[in-house]
């Protein structure tokens, strides 16, 4: 390879390395304001971690925090988990008006039982929610959120790919805000306080 073309190269290569950095930055930072204009969110029913019933209107006068995830998660369900106990501590009394529901896109493995044990862990006023995949699908598709199952050569045969917005969910159900995984504890907690005034 001649000099001229080495550099040739190089170029394309770092080319392509910003490409990538835009766009994994298009879905890791910063806060998107979905209210009014995005046309996702709403009541939606499932089962949740008792194995009972859920609707999303049963949680109406409280401000609700949806993430879509699987107790098999290495990383960005444990992260975000973990995440919102801070967020939980920054609200000091008004976390008692705060409800994070946690949907399990893995509903073979995810049994109401595993969900309870999971969120268990982080000590947050969590709800776990899993239902038949169907059921799941739709909320999923109803939040513009997304998931896929990926074959893999663990004990457990596969992993998923998930996205990993925070939906930010007002007192009547609407959806107002959805924050980015990589959103600062202070930023998450300052949204859900606008809600709280």
């Amino acid at each position: 390879m001649t000099l001229k073309m080495h550099k040739i190269a190089c170029l394309l290569l770092v080319l392509i390395a910003v490409v990538g950095l835009q766009s994994c930055s298009a879905s890791s930072g910063g806060t998107v304001n979905t209210h009014n204009h995005s046309g996702h969110g709403g009541d939606f029913k499932l089962i949740d971690f008792d194995n009972r019933p859920f609707e999303l209107s049963q949680l109406r006068g409280k401000v609700v925090l949806i993430f879509f995830g699987y107790t098999s998660c290495a990383d960005a369900c444990p992260t975000m988990l973990s995440k919102l106990k801070r967020v939980y501590t920054e609200l000091g009394d008004g976390q008692k008006d705060v409800q994070t529901v946690f949907i399990s896109v893995d509903p073979d493995r995810d049994t109401p039982a595993a969900l309870k044990d999971f969120l268990g862990f982080f000590s947050i006023h969590a709800i776990g929610l899993t239902g038949k995949k169907e059921d799941i699908d739709k909320v999923v598709h109803q939040y513009g959120a997304s998931y896929e199952l990926e074959q893999s050569d663990s004990a457990a045969g596969y992993h998923i790919n998930h996205s990993t917005y925070l939906y930010l969910i007002d007192q009547t159900g609407a959806l107002r805000n959805q924050f980015k995984h990589t959103d600062s504890v202070d930023a998450i907690a300052a949204g859900i306080k606008q809600l709280l005034k």
